[in-house]
């Protein structure tokens, strides 16, 4: 059974370490307001941490008094450690974390070094190093690198709003980049990456052969724009065509010899579908009802169509409506994974376009209303 410690004997075991007890005793383990003897200061320690495990009874002006007499040191010992780690002290010693003038024995350049921090090794000098930059010298690496600083050297890491001297483009590359890096313009990164992934003419035209499709008019350059072409097997033509990114991804081709797609010379229609669970619209066409029947099968339900003498038509619409979705920054709302019979790069959030706003700009394209109306 544990020895029950009386007040007036644990008062007694305080003053002999140093403090008056201020009220009554609480207990060995909980705080007991004190006043040091020594300074004066108030302070809460616990009777066991005082008296059996030897702890400070005061935690003000005391404890502080004990740590920095701990931390201090001779001035001739702080100065042989500033020198042995390569620093010369100018002035008296102002206290190990108090900033020490000093000067670099290797390059001769001043600066406010801690022995508190030089002590443990943080005594490198950023001009030996090569990290001192002043806007001078920072901004002769920039011109060199073909930018021109617009305004004073912010630093090695920050954005340095500069002037592309090549092609008059506004930037904010970091000085530590360009000097690692040289030339930092992501307006010119982008030519000169589209200059190194264009197709030659004979390249392109080779795969649009490789589809069975000649091509009616030059390759334009650009492989989203559509690209105007005959089929070599049914002479059909293509107006405006495939796209050339379509082409070399494996879609695409000539939907009239397609054993399975959609034919433009065919009656069609234009649908929009949407899918509570994915919170998502999708659009598209299509010749035959089977196509919204798979849709259905997969959780989705038609809430808007739009039918057409020639699917062609149909066409062009899905093609402006996936420009303008796209365009505002909006990106396909499920993965192919998720859409088991394709088409997923024809969706959109509901939070990004709602069925009114999808329906509002085909009927604006189309200049008549759904035969199924969104609100059914």
């Amino acid at each position: 059974m544990a020895h029950k410690i009386l007040e007036e004997d644990a008062v007694k075991a305080m003053l002999e370490r140093g403090t008056q007890p201020l009220d009554p005793f609480p207990g060995t383990q909980k705080p007991w307001r004190c006043r040091c003897l020594t300074c004066g200061d108030e302070s809460s320690p616990r009777y066991n941490d005082v008296v059996n495990k030897g702890t400070g009874s005061c935690n003000g002006t005391c404890r502080s008094r004990k740590i920095a007499a701990k931390l201090t040191r001779d001035a001739s010992a702080a100065a042989a450690i500033m020198i042995s780690n390569g620093w010369e002290p100018i002035g008296d010693y102002p206290g190990a974390g108090k900033p020490w003038p000093s000067t670099c024995r290797e390059c001769g350049i001043i600066k406010r070094k801690r022995l508190s921090q030089v002590q443990v090794g943080a005594a490198g000098c950023t001009n030996c190093e090569g990290r001192d930059i002043d806007d001078e010298s920072a901004r002769k690496v920039m011109l060199d690198a073909g930018l021109e600083p617009l305004v004073e050297y912010p630093g090695g890491l920050r954005p340095w709003l500069s002037r592309c001297m090549t092609c008059g483009h506004m930037g904010s590359p970091c000085y530590s980049k360009v000097k690692m890096r040289g030339h930092q313009c992501y307006s010119c990164r982008s030519v000169n990456l589209s200059r190194a992934l264009r197709l030659t003419d004979e390249e392109a035209a080779a795969s649009m052969v490789e589809r069975s499709l000649e091509p009616l008019e030059p390759y334009s350059g650009g492989v989203e724009i559509p690209w105007r072409s005959r089929c070599i097997l049914c002479e059909t033509v293509l107006s405006p065509g495939p796209t050339l990114h379509n082409i070399r991804s494996g879609q695409g081709g000539c939907p009239t010899c397609a054993e399975r797609g959609i034919n433009p010379a065919k009656p069609g229609y234009f649908y929009i579908v949407e899918h509570d669970e994915y919170a998502a619209l999708k659009w598209g066409i299509a010749n035959v009802e089977k196509r919204i029947a798979q849709h259905v099968a997969q959780g989705w339900r038609l809430v808007a169509r739009w039918n057409f003498v020639l699917t062609e038509d149909a066409w062009e619409i899905e093609r402006q409506v996936k420009s303008w979705v796209r365009n505002q920054g909006f990106p396909p709302a499920v993965s192919a994974d998720q859409m088991k019979y394709r088409g997923h790069t024809e969706t959109v959030l509901i939070n990004d376009v709602s069925i009114k706003e999808l329906e509002g700009y085909i009927v604006s394209l189309a200049g008549r209303e759904s035969v199924v109306p969104a609100s059914e």
